[in-house]
C-alpha cells in the first residue's frame, strides 16, 4: 500500500509540474520579409553588404517591387516615421522580382557612405511592395537598417526626469526615466534597480531599450518589493553599450497590504485589555 501511495503521489506531482504544451506558431501569411532589422558598421567611402529574404506565403504568384527609404522615430512614443531617402547610400541587387506561391528568395544590398559622410547613426528602410491578384489593394513589408558610419562616435545620454513613488503597496515598485540620447549614434540601454534595507529582495532582471540620436524615450522597469514593510533606499538607472553608467536614488516607504492589519490588531488588543480591566474592576 505504501508503494502504491508513493506511485500515486509521483503521478500527481508529474501532472502538476508538467509544462503546458506550446502551440505551434502559425505560418506567416502574405508577403514575408526577414530579418526585420539589421545593424551595420561601415567606414566612409567603403561598402558593406548584407542580405534579406522575401517569401510569398500565399496561394498566388506575386510581383514585388523593392525600394529604399529613410526612417526616424518620434519622441517618447518611438513610432516609426518613414520618408524618402536623401542619401543614395543603399543599393539593391534587384528592384523587382516575381515569386511563386510558397517560394522565397535571398536578396543582397550594399551600404556605401561617401567620404564626407557624417560619423554616427543613419537609418534606412528597404520596402517590398506587392499587388495582390484579384484585389486592388497592395501589401507591404519592410526591413530596417541601422547603419553606423565609423569615425568620432559619441554615445552619451542624459536623464531629464525620473519617477518613482514614495509610498509603495504592491509586489513591485515601478520606476521610469525620461532619457535623451545626446550622442550621434544609436545604442542600447540596460535598465535595472535595487533596494537597500531590511529584507530587500534580489535585483530584478535588466530591461533593454534602443535609443536613437537626438530623441527622448521613457524607460520604465520595476524593482522587486521587499518582504517586510519599512523605509528603503532605491537605486535605479541604466548602463549603455558605450560603458556609460547613469544612476539615481530615492527613498521608498514600502507598506504591504497585510501590514495594515498590524495597527488594527494592536488597537483591538488594547481595546480588549481595557474592557477586561473594566470588568475586573466592577
Amino acid at each position: 500500500m505504501r508503494r502504491a501511495g508513493i506511485l500515486v503521489l509521483g503521478f500527481l506531482l508529474a501532472i502538476c509540474c508538467a509544462q503546458p504544451a506550446q502551440a505551434e506558431d502559425p505560418k506567416n501569411k502574405g508577403l514575408f520579409i526577414t530579418p526585420l532589422r539589421t545593424y551595420i558598421s561601415v567606414e566612409p567611402s567603403h561598402a558593406q553588404s548584407g542580405t534579406f529574404t522575401l517569401a510569398n506565403n500565399t496561394s498566388n504568384p506575386m510581383s514585388i517591387d523593392l525600394s529604399v527609404g529613410q526612417f526616424s522615430v518620434a519622441d517618447y512614443s518611438y513610432d516609426y516615421q518613414f520618408s524618402q531617402t536623401h542619401d543614395d547610400w543603399v543599393k539593391l541587387s534587384q528592384t523587382q522580382l516575381d515569386l511563386q506561391p510558397g517560394k522565397s528568395q535571398i536578396l543582397t544590398f550594399s551600404v556605401s557612405p561617401p567620404a564626407k559622410a557624417t560619423p554616427g547613426g543613419h537609418y534606412f528602410t528597404i520596402f517590398a511592395t506587392a499587388q495582390l491578384q484579384g484585389n486592388a489593394s497592395q501589401v507591404r513589408a519592410a526591413t530596417v537598417l541601422y547603419v553606423t558610419v565609423e569615425g568620432a562616435l559619441v554615445k552619451s545620454s542624459t536623464i531629464n526626469r525620473t519617477t518613482i513613488p514614495f509610498f509603495s503597496f504592491g509586489t513591485d515598485i515601478d520606476f521610469s526615466m525620461d532619457v535623451k540620447n545626446t550622442g550621434n549614434t544609436h545604442f542600447f540601454t540596460y535598465t535595472s534597480g535595487k533596494l537597500a534595507g531590511l529584507s530587500a529582495n534580489s535585483d530584478a532582471p535588466e530591461s533593454t531599450n534602443l535609443l536613437l540620436p537626438g530623441t527622448s524615450r521613457i524607460i520604465a522597469s520595476t524593482i522587486r518589493a521587499p518582504l517586510l514593510p519599512g523605509l528603503y533606499k532605491a537605486t535605479f538607472g541604466y548602463r549603455t553599450d558605450g560603458n556609460q553608467q547613469v544612476q539615481r536614488s530615492s527613498y521608498v516607504l514600502y507598506i504591504p497590504p497585510w501590514s495594515l492589519l498590524i495597527p488594527i490588531g494592536a488597537a483591538w488588543f488594547i481595546y480588549a485589555v481595557r474592557q477586561y480591566r473594566k470588568r475586573r474592576s466592577v
